[in-house]
């Protein structure tokens, strides 16, 4: 596989969490305006990411704490509890948590993944351009794709958003 099959697979394999959480935030009110929003978060967050990454290269070799993990805890519970509590979702829904803070906490791992590529001498550019396209494509499927779930269980889709975070921050931390 040569390098630009790499960087696709590693795009694609950042942009599966994405996916996920943003199927599970699709099932949110969240208006047009901000799903796009926030797939143009996921997007620029994991190429920021991947970018530093990559710049930095080998000198990278650490691993970050689990921030991810912690925001999807941290977003699974606050989504629970107001819709197991009757709270409207629209403002949590549609905060900048939800379209910047989420994404930037997801993309952390982007950075120890993005060195390896650039201590493998990958292209800076291109392969954050790259990784940045395919995690914003496969956030806004996913939020479009929550969002016709949520028409097909309008009452529960609240706490089936909260529940498939918090199984998602489980599954981060069983892996880890």
């Amino acid at each position: 596989m040569g390098q630009i099959g790499t960087i696709l697979l590693f795009g694609f394999l950042a942009g599966t969490d994405n996916f996920q959480a943003a199927c599970a935030l699709g099932l949110l009110p969240i208006s047009r305006g901000r799903k796009w929003a926030a797939a143009a978060g996921f997007g620029l967050c994991e190429s920021v990411m991947a970018l530093a990454g990559l710049l930095i290269g080998n000198l990278v070799n650490t691993r970050l704490p689990a921030a991810g993990t912690l925001a999807l805890f941290a977003s699974g519970i606050t989504i629970m509890w107001l819709a197991l509590n009757d709270r409207d979702l629209d403002e949590a829904a549609n905060s900048p948590w939800m379209v910047v803070g989420l994404p930037l906490s997801l993309s952390l791992d982007n950075l120890v993944a993005g060195a390896g590529l650039g201590a493998g001498g990958y292209p800076v550019l291109l392969g954050a351009g790259l990784v940045g396209a395919i995690c914003a494509a496969m956030s806004l499927a996913g939020l479009f794709l929550g969002a016709w779930g949520r028409r097909l269980a309008p009452r529960g889709a609240g706490a089936l958003a909260g529940a498939w975070l918090l199984l998602l921050g489980v599954r981060a931390l069983v892996h880890a």
